[in-house]
């Protein structure tokens, strides 16, 4: 799961400039971040919105873009296509920022350009984090997202693309199999049960996502995945499964 990045900035090298931190940012990330947009036009921002839908979004906008559309006026544009947008606002015009509180845009925040490069990107950094853990928290309570971490590092993983969890060879760890690949991690089945209902208990090593399961063998009591991706399930389950399978 990524999170669609888009700078809206008239000046190039200010563009580049932005463009560059967030690159160089995304290396360290695992490129769950992508720049799907960097244009100096807000019209190319719309046609971007119309084509592409884009979906919580995170958008780096300068207020003024020497357009008869501005910053603002290109947010207000955003927050009608993508309702989530974590919107960002970089801009020398600080005495426009109780302006945007007025059209009620909703900002996640603003970067001062007239300021050092470290300052700068410190906070463009910063911003991109809690965009991320905003987005994060709203995925999860509409059930569709698995929130980890490895490390010091975040994971959010689409619902639809888990498979299982169960416990890992290890002692407190477990290990999550999706669509694209595994993961392992420090946590608890009982917690993880508890926070993820729509994971079922199908024996006591292994939570499953019912919704891909794509096989139910009733004779060895398997749940097949994929032709080569299977787990058992408890005995005493076997009715509630397919009960639930069912639906």
């Amino acid at each position: 799961m990524t999170y669609p990045i888009i700078i809206c900035e008239d000046q190039i090298i200010q563009l580049n400039q932005l463009e560059t931190i967030i690159q160089n940012f995304i290396l360290f990330h695992n490129e769950l971040f992508e720049i799907q947009l960097k244009t100096q036009s807000p019209l190319e921002v719309t046609k971007h919105l119309e084509n592409f839908q884009p979906k919580q979004g995170i958008y780096f906008l300068d207020i003024d873009l020497n357009h008869t559309m501005n910053g603002i006026d290109l947010a207000e544009e955003i927050r009608e296509k993508d309702v989530q947008a974590k919107i960002i606002f970089i801009t020398t015009h600080d005495e426009l920022i109780p302006l945007t509180m007025k059209r009620r845009v909703e900002t996640l925040g603003f970067v001062v350009k007239d300021q050092s490069l470290e300052s700068y990107r410190a906070e463009i950094i910063e911003l991109l984090l809690l965009a991320q853990q905003r987005i994060d928290a709203t995925r999860v309570d509409q059930d569709q997202a698995f929130l980890f971490s490895i490390g010091s590092q975040s994971f959010t993983v689409a619902m639809q693309e888990i498979y299982f969890v169960e416990s890992a060879t290890l002692p407190h760890r477990v290990a999550l199999r999706t669509k694209s690949g595994q993961y392992e991690f420090y946590g608890k089945l009982s917690e993880l049960a508890e926070s993820y209902p729509q994971l079922f208990r199908v024996s006591r090593k292994c939570l499953a996502n019912l919704r891909q399961v794509k096989e139910f063998d009733f004779k060895t009591r398997k749940l097949y995945f994929e032709p080569n991706v299977a787990r058992h399930y408890s005995i005493g389950k076997a009715s509630k499964i397919k009960e639930l399978l069912k639906k």
